[in-house]
C-alpha cells in the first residue's frame, strides 16, 4: 500500500469509482489452458470449494439470494442445480448492467463459460457449459438493487425471505466499520428462512482491495478474523455446518488479507 493512495469508502465511492468491466478482466478472465487442470488459479480454488459443498447434497431449496455479487455469476453456477429461483444482485449500476447482459445473453457480455465448464466437470455427469449456462439463465429471476447497510436490503424484493444467501466478498468489503459489519450479518440472518442456510466468503484481515479501482486508489474493508466471523454467526443464531481456510492471502499490492475463509451457517 502506497502513502499516495487513495482509500475510497461508502456507497458513492463504488458507483463512481468501480469499474465492472476492468475488474472482470483483472479478477476473472480465465485462459483456457486452466480449464481441466489442476490449477492453483484463486478461482478455480474457489469454484472447486463451492462444489464440495453444494456436492454433498444437503444444500437445497426453492429460492437463493446472491447478496451483492458485483459483476459476477460464478457463486451460483454449482447452487442452481440445488435452488430452483435465484436472486442476485448489487449496489453498483455497472454491475448489474453486466449481470442483466449475461442473464440476456447478449453478444458483448463476459464469458464466464470457462468458469461453467469447470463445474462441470467437477460434477462429472457430462453436462456441457452451454446446457449449464442455459439452466441458470432460467433460474435468475431477478438483477435486483441491493444496499447491504439498509434494511430491507433489497427494497424491490418486498422483504421475501430465502433458503439461501449467499454473500461471497461483500461484508467486510463495504462494512465502514464494526457496527456495520454486524449489522450486515444480522439482517442476511433476519431475511433466511427457518432451516435456511448462509453462505460466506470472508476476506480475513485485510484492510483494503484495489481490485475494479483505477490508478492510486483502493476500497477500504472491514478487518476480521475467523474467530470474530463464528461467534458473530452463532451468536445471531445459526449453526456452523462447514468453514474452510482457502490458502489465499493476499500479495500487498491488490490487497493485504491473510486469507479466505469458506462458511456455510444454517438459521
Amino acid at each position: 500500500m502506497s502513502s499516495t493512495d487513495v482509500i475510497l469508502a461508502g456507497a458513492d465511492a463504488y458507483n463512481n469509482e468501480f469499474d465492472a468491466e476492468q475488474y472482470l478482466k483483472d479478477c476473472y478472465q480465465l485462459d483456457q489452458d486452466v480449464v481441466g487442470t489442476d490449477s492453483k488459479n484463486w478461482v478455480v480454488k474457489w469454484l472447486t470449494q463451492i462444489h464440495k459443498v453444494f456436492a454433498k447434497g444437503n444444500l437445497k431449496g426453492k429460492k437463493l439470494l446472491e447478496l451483492g455479487a458485483g459483476p459476477c455469476i460464478y457463486a451460483t453456477i454449482s447452487a442452481s442445480k440445488h435452488y430452483d429461483e435465484i436472486v442476485t444482485s448489487d449496489y453498483v449500476k455497472g454491475n448489474r448492467e453486466q449481470l442483466t447482459k449475461w442473464r440476456n445473453n447478449d453478444h458483448d457480455c463476459f464469458d464466464w463459460s470457462p468458469h461453467i465448464q469447470i463445474v462441470c466437470d467437477l460434477e462429472g455427469n457430462g453436462e456441457t457449459a452451454e446446457e449449464r449456462a442455459k439452466t441458470l439463465r432460467e433460474r435468475i429471476v431477478d438483477v435486483a438493487f441491493c444496499d447491504a447497510l439498509k434494511d430491507p436490503m433489497l427494497p424491490s424484493r418486498n422483504g421475501e425471505k430465502y433458503d439461501a444467501i449467499v454473500a461471497f466478498g461483500v461484508i467486510e468489503e463495504v462494512a465502514p466499520d464494526r457496527n456495520s459489519w454486524l449489522q450486515i450479518l444480522a439482517c442476511i440472518v433476519k431475511y433466511l428462512n427457518p432451516g435456511g442456510v448462509i453462505l460466506l466468503g470472508n476476506s480475513l484481515g485485510s484492510t483494503f482491495y484495489r481490485r475494479g479501482a483505477s490508478n492510486n486508489r483502493a476500497f477500504a474493508c472491514y478487518k476480521t478474523d475467523r474467530d470474530e466471523v463464528i461467534s458473530t454467526l452463532e451468536s445471531l443464531g445459526t449453526t456452523i455446518l462447514y468453514e474452510s481456510m482457502l490458502d489465499l492471502p493476499g500479495d500487498g499490492y491488490f490487497n493485504d488479507r491473510t486469507d479466505k475463509m469458506f462458511v456455510v451457517a444454517q438459521k
